[in-house]
């Protein structure tokens, strides 16, 4: 009867054990992050330098195609979010798709391949005299673009990408 109750909860002592050794390493070892600490990541973009959005949609791409991607324990990860305001806005509309026609191919493939998330601001698109209508339809609009990166960083506990 001893070795049957010893069997029982045998399983449970070792997996204690182990989640215990997990965890002093981690402290010990700060390049040990585990995997749910980021729910999600979103784009450095800095809209005072041309060409900014095209570098981050490259880094993303390099980023999928990375083994990291898919090796990660939990599978891929969250889309990056790219959260686009002020004049940048422009080449998310239908209007102007010829004019950014290899950005725009880029982040509709990265998109439909769940790699990445793309909100414009609304506030941004009324400046340049555009409304939501005319959004390509990977896009998602977004109140005001400011507001929420700060939320996406604050309040959800993103990371910048």
């Amino acid at each position: 009867m001893q070795w049957l109750l010893i069997l029982l909860f045998l399983p449970g002592f070792l997996f204690a054990e182990s989640g215990l050794e997990l965890a002093g390493f981690a402290d010990d070892n700060p390049s040990f992050v585990a995997a749910d600490t980021v729910p999600g990541y979103v784009a450095r973009i800095d809209f005072e330098q041309s060409g900014q959005i095209d570098e981050a949609l490259r880094r993303a791409e390099a980023y999928f195609q990375s083994t990291d991607y898919f090796e990660s324990p939990q599978g891929p990860a969250e889309p990056i979010v790219f959260v686009i305001y002020g004049p940048d806005v422009a080449m998310f509309y239908q209007a102007n798709y010829a004019a950014y026609k290899s950005i725009v191919d880029l982040a509709a493939r990265l998109s439909s391949l769940g790699v990445i998330d793309v909100r414009v601001c609304q506030f941004s698109s009324k400046s340049i005299g555009s409304d939501r209508t005319g959004l390509l339809p990977f896009v998602s609009p977004v109140h005001f673009g400011p507001d929420e990166l700060k939320r996406l960083l604050e309040e959800e506990s993103y990371s910048f990408f």
